[in-house]
């Protein structure tokens, strides 16, 4: 259905993608022929892009707190045409998607993207006045990567843009995006990995450059900005390691710590699930909930996905999978493989507390004496045993994601507090016995000072 130029592409990909789609599928529920349903699907695609780019792709990712029943060839959007996503459908909706077919839909859609972006880099030759026919020498390769990433990490179509434009986005970039020439250094380690000692560039030499970059750019994009949001939100944890900020000190921390970012309207982060506000007097941020935040992400220039910060539990549950290779499994089997698995705040083999023992004992008391992998309860119970890891997954239609747009929207109110805001909030969330801040101190001491200059004065 899809044509035998995207079959032979697709093809290509489909060994290496099966094996990683192995285990997940394996832990999945299956109908009577031993297939996935759409949940289950999107489920699966979703965790093998995040994993393997970095990548939310439109169509597969969660909605909310929970994986929708749509199916997930909405995600090949308008690549495909209509009659072959109708039989796509027929096909899932009648007898859901074995291993192989699985593989294949995910294949595909990376094909699509890899297609994406070659004509993205066909446009960027077309506004240098390059032949994709021709040979470019390393400074003209260069640049035309440079210029192809800009418009990539800038979400702009690169076929609606002049010379003069590029020309201009090349020459402020730094000013533009503060951490350009990070960027430039990565793209030109991947083009001394995939293009090692070329002098001249052909355009199936650039190709192989700027496909790589597109599959390795969400692991750099994760690895250099979410992982200093991840430092400054473990900067603020409560004592105990529980995975949760007070909101009081997440909001004071933009004055007192020059964190510029913490300053969502907390009603946002409730709608959001970020906010366990158990204890109206004191709510409290949850750390990997606050990671999941669409604010988050940026959208590059495609048709199919967004990038993120990646889920720190995908990895977790990556491994547990792999291990139990089933849908269900006995607490004892489960607390033998979380107890070995470490995390980067967690060690390796220890000893699980006795209370989150019997949280996992009574989850399987509920479905026959096993623990279901893919429910709410067991994703909440991987929460409490990685609190800086794993997201708390919420009661389903109790959150919603939305962008900061989406929601000032439907609100009428904007995501980001005021400076006054802010000190408002601090002052309010402020428990009765706890001193003043130091910087309040000084404030109420310069009051004081004032006024006995005027006194004096008079």
């Amino acid at each position: 259905a899809l044509g035998s130029g995207q079959r032979q592409t697709t093809e290509a990909r489909l060994k290496d993608i099966t094996e990683a789609l192995a285990h997940t599928f394996a832990t999945l529920p299956k109908n009577e022929r031993g297939a996935v349903g759409t949940a289950g699907a999107r489920y699966a695609i979703h965790r093998l892009f995040v994993q393997r780019h970095g990548w939310q792709v439109q169509g597969v990712a969660p909605e909310g707190e929970t994986w929708s029943s749509s199916s997930p060839v909405a995600a090949l959007g308008e690549g495909v045409p209509g009659h072959v996503q109708d039989l796509l459908d027929k096909r899932f909706g009648s007898h859901g998607l074995d291993l192989h077919e699985l593989a294949v839909l995910a294949a595909t859609l990376e094909n699509m993207i890899h297609a994406e972006a070659i004509q993205s880099l066909e446009a960027t030759y077309k506004v240098y006045g390059e032949s994709t026919e021709g040979m470019l020498d390393e400074v003209g390769a260069e640049r035309i990567v440079d210029s192809f990433m800009q418009a990539y990490v800038l979400g702009r179509n690169m076929s609606e843009l002049t010379r003069q434009v590029v020309d201009q986005m090349y020459s402020r970039m730094d000013r533009i995006l503060p951490l350009w020439q990070e960027t430039r250094e990565f793209l030109r380690d991947v083009q001394q990995e995939v293009a090692p000692g070329l002098s001249t560039f052909s355009f199936a030499d650039v190709t192989r450059i700027i496909e790589a970059v597109s599959e390795r750019y969400g692991q750099h994009q994760d690895g250099v900005d979410c992982e200093d949001i991840q430092k400054k939100l473990l900067q603020l944890e409560e004592i105990g390691g529980t995975g949760r900020i007070k909101l009081r000190d997440f909001y004071a921390s933009v004055k007192e710590h020059h964190f510029w970012n913490f300053k969502e309207h907390p009603e946002f982060l409730k709608q959001a699930g970020v906010l366990d506000d158990s204890d109206p007097s004191s709510p409290r941020v949850i750390i990997p909930n606050y990671f999941a935040l669409p604010s988050n992400c940026f959208n590059p220039s495609s048709a199919f996905y967004a990038i993120c910060c990646i889920d720190k539990c995908e990895a977790l549950m990556d491994h547990v999978e792999s291990e139990i290779q089933a849908p269900y499994a006995t607490p004892e089997k489960i607390v033998r493989v979380v107890a070995a698995l470490p995390s980067a705040s967690v060690p390796a083999n220890r000893t699980l507390h006795q209370e989150l023992v019997a949280r996992l004992e009574r989850v399987a008391q509920q479905h026959g004496g096993v623990v279901p992998l893919h429910g709410r309860l067991f994703s909440q119970w991987m929460h409490f045993a990685y609190p800086r890891e794993c997201p708390y997954p919420h009661a389903a239609g109790t959150t919603k994601l939305m962008s900061s747009e989406e929601w000032s929207h439907a609100t009428g109110m904007k995501v980001s507090l005021t400076p006054a805001d802010l000190e408002r909030y601090v002052e309010q969330l402020r428990p009765v016995t706890e001193p003043m801040d130091s910087w309040q101190q000084q404030h109420e001491q310069q009051q004081q000072q004032q006024q006995q200059q005027q006194q004096q004065q008079q």
